[in-house]
């Protein structure tokens, strides 16, 4: 007669499973908080950003047209923001949103509010403008307290205007973030 052999995991088992279970665990909260990112962000797609590639033909000659008119006529708007703009990829790139040196952040805050007290009179593009106010908002509020949302809201702008008044090609989304480039019409 044959016997049945039960399996048992013995506690050598049970051991080297819960140090595999715990350490996967750690790594996967470790892995989110580096990268600020939810854990349902491996299961969806950010819904506020557009694909570029996924950008209908209308969209590319918006994005086109507001390069020409609204750009072309707020050149020293445009670098400012293309050197905000670098700041922010510094800075809040690749995981640095969660380590931020706000000593750091509210001196570009503060250098953020000083140019536009000097060049939002000069800017008569309404939707530039409405943007360039909510930047004002951000950056007052970065000033006051330690919000990283603020900052990625601040970085998400400035990269949506980087692609609208300049010839900053290096993206693969765009964050529907400004009036300026208002992709979804």
């Amino acid at each position: 007669m044959a016997k049945r052999k039960r399996f048992r995991m013995g506690w050598f088992g049970w051991t080297f499973t819960s140090v595999i279970t715990v350490t996967l665990i750690a790594s996967a909260v470790f892995f989110f908080n580096l990268f600020d990112l939810g854990p349902m962000t491996l299961f969806n797609s950010d819904d506020q950003a557009t694909e570029a590639d996924d950008m209908s033909e209308e969209d590319v000659e918006h994005l086109e047209e507001v390069r020409g008119t609204v750009g072309q006529k707020n050149q020293d708007i445009g670098q400012f923001v293309s050197d905000t703009h670098d700041f922010y990829n510094e800075t809040t790139g690749y995981g640095g949103i969660s380590s931020l040196d706000w000593d750091e952040q509210r001196k570009e805050a503060n250098a953020i509010l000083e140019i536009l007290d000097e060049e939002l009179p000069d800017v008569e593009d309404g939707a530039l403008q409405e943007d360039l106010e909510h930047i004002q908002e951000l950056a007052n509020a970065v000033m006051n307290e330690e919000d990283s949302s603020r900052v990625r809201s601040l970085h998400r702008i400035f990269h949506d205007l980087d692609i609208a008044l300049n010839d900053y090609n290096t993206y693969d989304k765009i964050w529907n973030a400004t009036e300026t480039l208002n992709t979804t019409n």
